[in-house]
C-alpha cells in the first residue's frame, strides 16, 4: 500500500519538475493551477497557488511493517 505526502517547493523547483516529468494533465481552478505529473511511475500533483507558493502531493512507498518473532515457549536464543 502506498501513502501520500505533501511538501512546499519554490517556483524554481516547480519549473525543474515540469521540465523533467511528463505532464499527464493540467487544469485551472480559480487562480490555482493543478498539474498532474508522472515521475518515474509515481503520480505527483503540483498545486501552483496564487501567492506564488507551490504544494506537491506525491505517493511514497509505505515502510515495510516488521514483525518481531515471539517464542511462545519462553525460551530465548540466549538461554538455549
Amino acid at each position: 500500500m502506498t501513502d501520500i505526502a505533501w511538501r512546499s517547493i519554490t517556483r524554481r523547483e516547480l519549473a525543474v519538475l515540469l521540465r523533467n516529468s511528463p505532464q499527464v494533465s493540467s487544469s485551472a481552478v480559480g487562480e490555482t493551477t493543478i498539474y498532474r505529473l508522472d515521475n518515474n511511475g509515481l503520480e505527483i500533483l503540483a498545486l501552483s497557488l496564487p501567492d506564488g507558493a507551490t504544494v506537491i502531493v506525491e505517493q511514497v512507498a509505505a515502510a515495510a511493517k516488521r514483525r518481531r518473532r515471539v517464542d511462545m515457549t519462553g525460551v530465548t536464543p540466549a538461554s538455549r
